[in-house]
């Protein structure tokens, strides 16, 4: 099984859609906080159910609020305030049911994650990715630039920010690197 990740940048549509079917996308998983963009309407929630099967992940969108309930220092790997919030959201029983959720539709269909960022190294998809891979489930990202055309790069813990240890419990943190 494997989860794809995707962003919907400014891309046309046409380019955005050969992105999709270089890796036979069936399904979008959104995981926008706000699944509408002002400036790109063709990828507002109502435009995608025209053209692709797609479900609005409310429990996995990004935008998360500092948490009062986990202390600073499990994720204090991130010095990107938003980044280390969703990563303290991924140990909430709400994080939880989202990420099984896109878990067990990713059984069904090939599933790609969608937020606005180009690449992922900008964008919570990094930390569901991590938190995929951490746990044995294949993620690739789909990547496109005027250079080098699309490509699916696999996911690499680390590679693109702080690096997540796995607990004895099986969540997923980012202690500050000694």
């Amino acid at each position: 099984m494997s989860v794809f990740s995707i962003g919907h940048y400014d891309y046309e549509l046409d380019t955005f859609m050969q992105m999709l079917e270089e890796a036979n996308i069936t399904m979008i998983a959104d995981v926008r906080a706000f699944p509408n963009s002002k400036r790109h309407p063709q990828y507002n929630q109502e435009s995608f159910e025209k053209w692709l099967e797609n479900q609005h992940m409310q429990l996995l969108g990004g935008r998360r609020k500092q948490s009062q309930e986990i202390g600073d220092s499990l994720n204090e790997g991130w010095d990107n305030q938003s980044f280390h919030n969703y990563a303290d959201y991924t140990l909430t029983d709400e994080f939880k049911i989202g990420v099984n959720e896109l878990i067990e539709m990713s059984k069904e269909e090939t599933v790609a994650i969608l937020c606005a960022e180009q690449h992922p190294s900008r964008c919570h998809r990094l930390i569901i990715s991590n938190w995929l891979v951490a746990h044995k489930i294949e993620v690739n990202h789909i990547i496109f630039n005027s250079k080098e055309g699309i490509k699916v790069v696999p996911h690499q813990l680390g590679k693109w920010g702080a690096m997540p240890i796995l607990e004895d419990d099986g969540e997923v943190v980012y202690p500050k690197q000694t």
